[in-house]
């Protein structure tokens, strides 16, 4: 018993495929070539950033507070070995 109604069978299966494949790999709300339009960022997205933000300002001040080159490359070190830990008080 042989399937019937497979795609693969089908002549123009590989424009459809090309087709397909167009309409995946392209914004599909985009037509005839116009520019999409730029979304801005959701409110999880800039609270993200916002926070990564204030986390680098911390560190560079936490950095800023060393005493010589000594000190900053040990404080470096530090916050390259603990990562996240708050080390900067």
């Amino acid at each position: 018993m042989k399937a019937t109604g497979f795609l693969a069978d089908d002549p123009g299966f590989s424009g459809a495929w090309a087709r397909v494949s167009q309409a995946l790999l392209f914004n599909p709300l985009q037509r005839d070539g116009a520019p999409a339009k730029a979304r801005s960022p959701g409110l999880l997205a800039r609270l993200d950033r916002w926070f990564w933000e204030q986390e680098q300002r911390e560190r560079e001040a936490y950095l800023a507070r060393s005493s010589d080159i000594y000190d900053l490359e040990r404080r470096m070190r530090l916050l390259e070995r603990d990562g996240r830990n708050r080390l900067f008080a």
